[in-house]
Parts: C-alpha cells; sequence; structure tokens
C-alpha cells in the first residue's frame, strides 16, 4: 500500500466516522468539527503532494551525475594502485582481493575488486579463463 493510498483511506474514514478528542467536553461538537476539518485538510494537501510528479532538471541531473564521477575517480585514485600491487603477482580475484584486504576501504569485497579487474583495469590486466574455475588475472607485459 502507498502513502497516498493509506492517506486516502484515512480521509475517507475520517469523513464517514465521527471523532471523539478525549480533551474536549463532549457537549462541544463545534470544537470537535474544527478539528477534524483541520485534520481533512491536512490529509488532503498531503494527498496532493504524493500526487505530484517529480521532475528532475536535465541540469540537476547532470549535477548528480557529475558528483557520482568525482566521488568514483576519487575512489579509484585510492584503490588501483593498491589493486595493481595485488595483481603483480597473479591470481584470481579471491586472492588478489586477499592480498589488498588490509589496505582497501572497509566496504570493499571480491565481488567489488573483480568489477575492478574487469572494468578499470580491463587494458592493464590480461584475463585467463578456463572452464569450472576462477579466471585468473595478471598485469600484462
Amino acid at each position: 500500500m502507498t502513502k497516498k493510498e493509506a492517506l486516502t483511506i484515512a480521509l475517507s474514514t475520517l469523513t464517514t466516522s465521527t471523532y471523539t478528542n478525549p480533551n474536549f467536553d463532549s457537549k462541544d461538537t463545534a470544537c470537535k468539527e474544527v478539528i477534524v476539518e483541520e485534520a481533512r485538510e491536512v490529509i488532503t494537501k498531503m494527498i496532493e503532494q504524493l500526487s505530484k510528479s517529480r521532475t528532475t532538471s536535465e541540469e540537476s541531473k547532470a549535477k548528480a551525475k557529475d558528483k557520482r564521477a568525482k566521488a568514483r575517480a576519487t575512489l579509484m585514485e585510492q584503490v588501483l594502485p593498491i589493486i595493481r600491487k595485488g595483481v603483480a603477482d597473479g591470481g584470481t580475484a579471491k586472492e588478489i582481493f586477499e592480498r589488498c584486504a588490509d589496505a582497501l576501504p572497509a566496504d570493499f569485497t571480491v565481488a567489488k575488486v573483480q568489477y575492478i579487474l574487469l572494468h578499470e583495469m580491463a587494458d592493464e590486466v590480461v584475463k585467463t579463463e578456463a572452464k569450472g574455475k576462477p579466471n585468473v588475472y595478471k598485469m600484462k607485459g
């Protein structure tokens, strides 16, 4: 269930049911009606906000893309030299990761190292595939 659906149900229920506020005298129906009307207005505004489509400008998309690219470049500046040292002796992605694990950021995994080997360092490493065995990576040259 979405927030909009839940609010629509709440508004419908609030419209068809009676509200008992324990903070007011049960004889004071005018106060009850004011509170219920205010609640209806707030819920209606919330539904309207959820109904508006979120449009992202091309400029903000470009800024976000640029920000991600800069963050990735900064990370690669830090990580690539470490992985290059690990690949120098060759091995599987897991072996390379284990050699470098202490120097890599805490959130790095074997999969991230393998992704870097296959994409970021594709022109620097030679990948040797053997059926049924993990790929072996070594530096070119």
